[in-house]
């Protein structure tokens, strides 16, 4: 198996972990910027031809490779709360990458949100799309309709479409329902609203969920904490299930535990 690792190459003590995950592997190739760490030569990541991904980093770092590349992946947490990583960076590397390379363990398939913009795709999110003032303290209007038929419509910060994986992200903090990651699901959830009776709203994830602005002319869209997109009040912004899914590595069905260890402490 030949294995692509990238890495945050602005974490503080990335060198020293770096070098001992490469220590570790037979067959690998290098993200350019991670490479840069190490003083080898790189690939750049939409070029990375590997079986599998190793992200050395934080959540963030994992988003940004898979809105990138499309490839299993493995998480090993090098940043805060790291909670779709499978394991820290202190804990036995070197068994787990033998467990990989033997084949021992799971392969769990985690549904991704097809952004929409007056019919052109814009770009997919594991987590969830957030839609946002683009100035601060203004107001925004809302109006959500779930395949054809309005489902809600309020003023406030914002309004975040969730998938289950993001259930543990922005939407937990907001009061929306934590997820089994592999149900077929999306939540809906506003973001400070001006009414008593906005709540968050769970969904068949085949439902196709539009949203309008109805207040100031203009609001910020972003992915997975990624990418923003200016949408006007003329927009049609539509979010769909993606076709295809991620496959994150496991090596047990660890996400009760990594609730408890990581959020509920």
């Amino acid at each position: 198996m030949k294995f692509s690792v990238v890495a945050n190459a602005r974490h503080a003590g990335i060198k020293k972990i770096l070098t001992k995950v490469i220590g570790f592997l037979d067959d690998f190739e290098l993200e350019e910027e991670t490479a840069k760490v190490v003083n080898l030569k790189g690939t750049p990541l939409s070029e990375l031809r590997g079986d599998m991904v190793i992200s050395l980093g934080g959540d963030g770092t994992l988003l940004y490779i898979l809105s990138k590349v499309n490839k299993p992946i493995f998480g090993i947490n090098c940043g805060g709360v790291g909670f779709l990583a499978e394991m820290e960076h202190s804990e036995d590397i070197f068994t787990a990458i033998k467990n990989l390379e033997k084949g021992e363990f799971l392969n769990q398939k985690l549904q991704r949100i097809d952004t929409y913009i007056n019919e052109h795709h814009v770009g997919s999110a594991l987590n969830e799309v957030v839609l946002h003032t683009s100035r601060v303290a203004k107001i925004q209007g809302f109006e959500i309709h779930i395949d054809g038929v309005l489902a809600d419509s309020f003023r406030g910060d914002g309004l975040i479409i969730s998938t289950p994986t993001g259930s543990t992200s922005y939407a937990m903090s907001l009061g929306a329902p934590i997820l089994y990651p592999t149900m077929e699901a999306h939540i809906i959830v506003p973001i400070a609203a001006y009414r008593i009776g906005a709540r968050p709203l769970v969904v068949p994830s085949n439902y196709e969920i539009t949203a309008k602005l109805t207040g100031n002319p203009e609001a910020v869209m972003v992915l997975d904490g990624q990418e923003e997109i200016l949408i006007t009040i003329d927009d049609n912004v539509k979010f769909k299930k993606a076709s295809k899914s991620v496959e994150v590595i496991r090596f047990k069905d660890n996400f009760f535990e990594r609730v408890r260890n990581k959020l509920r402490l």
